[in-house]
């Protein structure tokens, strides 16, 4: 089962250095020779509201695309007549994103610059289902980027970023990773992809994939159901899923004190993880199943078990109250993110244990892109969660 197209959103602010990233990151790639050969390439999504920009004022298109002075100069303008064109089209996004996709069939890593969407991966995943799409957000100080623009002195050109440089604390998300672009020369960028975007394309990925059966028509006619479940059957799977979600995880484990998972593709990938990095397991079961005190809170049924029997009861989960100290660190593992709803009952349970969005991050075995479970994750308030999947998958 191959997995696809790795799409990286390269974002930030003004010449915090995303093109130069990207194409840095698009050289890393393709002298990347340990397992195989890769194509990438690196593309600005903003180019086509460039070209219908010049089209309408009659700006210098090629200036536009290459020369920054240019850019600059033209830059509110062009703002403007951006923010214009997406009020007369709601989906102008995602048409341009779309576009981008479909003409890069032909690589193996795409990375994309100039986004202006909030929360891209959860936004836009659900259009491109069959492919792995991570956000990486450059930053650099004001000084950095003031110096890269051509202003040296202590002029207002401020318009689009707090003193920091980068507004992330203004976000309602968190991107997948973030890069600090505040030295000169590319070492430092190298070093980045070689160590967080490298390990997306290394072949034990695509043997953990390989160990997914598909199983047409289950659980009922029409559905494509992939076996996650099943990766745990197979010799070396859970040692090797295992493994992945460890070396994966971009946090601290020195500073995780417990990893949590709900009944029951959790069980069998948490405990065995938490075994691996020694931390305590919490268990989240049904009610009535745990001894008191706990504390509970209602989860709709599965997305595929309300697949399979067409119920959509509720139930209640729970977990003993006092497992873990109030504002621990916690990494919830599931075996998949679909539609949210299970992940986002766990995460108010913790909340209910006194365990806060900011000490929590969430790390699955697949993900079903499809079902927009980060997006439904987001519009509940847990969009700042760090969310992992090792891989990605189109359909159930």
């Amino acid at each position: 089962m191959e997995q696809k197209l790795i799409i990286i959103l390269v974002t930030g602010e003004s010449c915090a250095g995303k093109d130069y990233c990207a194409d840095v990151w698009v050289s890393v790639f393709i002298r990347c020779h340990i397992h195989r050969s890769l194509t990438a390439r690196a593309v600005s999504i903003s180019d086509a509201i460039k070209r219908e920009y010049a089209a309408a004022t009659g700006a210098d298109l090629s200036r536009l695309l290459w020369d920054r002075a240019y850019k600059e100069q033209h830059r509110p303008a062009l703002t403007t007549f951006f923010q214009g064109e997406v009020r007369q089209r709601p989906r102008l996004l995602e048409e341009h994103f779309q576009n981008v996709v479909y003409g890069a069939v032909d690589v193996d890593v795409l990375l994309i610059t100039g986004m202006r969407d909030e929360a891209p991966v959860a936004t836009l995943s659900h259009l491109v289902p069959d492919s792995r799409l991570l956000e990486v957000h450059v930053q650099a100080s004001e000084q950095t980027r003031r110096i890269r623009r051509g202003c040296h002195g202590d002029g207002d050109d401020n318009r689009d970023s707090n003193n920091n440089g980068s507004n992330l604390t203004a976000l309602d998300y968190r991107p997948s990773l973030i890069f600090d672009n505040d030295t000169t020369g590319n070492e430092a960028a190298k070093r980045f992809a070689e160590y967080h975007l490298l390990p997306f394309v290394h072949e034990d990925l695509q043997r953990l994939a390989n160990m997914v059966r598909q199983v047409p028509d289950f659980p009922r006619p029409g559905i494509e159901f992939r076996h996650v479940l099943g990766i745990s059957q197979q010799p070396g799977g859970l040692a090797l899923c295992t493994s992945l979600l460890q070396t994966h995880f971009t946090g601290d484990w020195a500073k995780v004190d417990a990893v949590a998972c709900c009944e029951v593709g959790g069980f069998v990938y948490a405990s065995a993880l938490a075994s691996r990095v020694d931390v305590p397991l919490v268990l989240i079961r049904e009610a009535g199943k745990l001894p008191p005190p706990t504390v509970s809170v209602i989860k709709p049924t599965s997305h595929i078990t309300s697949l399979a029997s067409n119920n959509s009861k509720e139930k209640r989960i729970e977990m003993e109250r006092d497992v873990v100290p109030k504002c621990a660190s916690v990494v919830v593992v599931d075996d998949v993110l679909s539609t949210g709803e299970t992940l986002c009952a766990v995460l108010q349970l913790l909340n209910e244990a006194g365990i806060g969005a900011e000490d929590v991050s969430i790390m699955v075995v697949a993900e079903f892109p499809v079902h927009r479970g980060r997006e439904l994750l987001r519009q509940r308030g847990f969009g700042r969660i760090n969310i992992q999947s090792l891989l990605v998958f189109g359909g159930a």
